[in-house]
């Protein structure tokens, strides 16, 4: 039985998606002036692992994919996996997806998205990416 929060999330989440979506098509993050800043590079003047990612956001919704990956790569190509976590939390309904489910939950794959995660947060300070 799906819990109320699943079912809450499984009818928010389409809604949040196509707020954001219009949100980052008619506001332009790269504007000098942009209300949302990351604190990390605030105060370190590094570069987080998502830093660009609103750009990159703003970059697919205008059509612009290669324009998103200079932004941030590990944002672009991530999108595809924290959609089938999406998918496979909220939308299983009659359990067809639990194979696939199993798969991007599994303990490698967690792991695996972390370790990336951490690398892309170091090459992109050292290499300037």
């Amino acid at each position: 039985m799906r819990s109320r929060v699943d079912k809450i999330m499984a009818v928010a989440f389409p809604i949040i998606l196509i707020l954001l979506g219009l949100f980052y098509y008619f506001v332009n993050p790269a504007g000098l002036h942009f209300p949302i800043q990351c604190p990390w590079r605030l105060l370190t003047g590094t570069l987080c692992p998502a830093c660009g990612s609103q750009r990159a956001l703003s970059a697919v919704m205008h059509g612009h994919p290669l324009e998103a990956l200079g932004y941030n790569y590990f944002f672009i190509l991530s999108i595809p996996y924290a959609l089938l976590a999406v998918l496979v939390s909220w939308y299983n309904y009659g359990h067809r997806l639990d194979g696939l489910k199993r798969i991007v939950f599994h303990p490698i794959v967690l792991k695996a998205y972390v370790v990336l995660f951490i690398a892309w947060w170091i090459a992109r300070n050292l290499l300037h990416l």
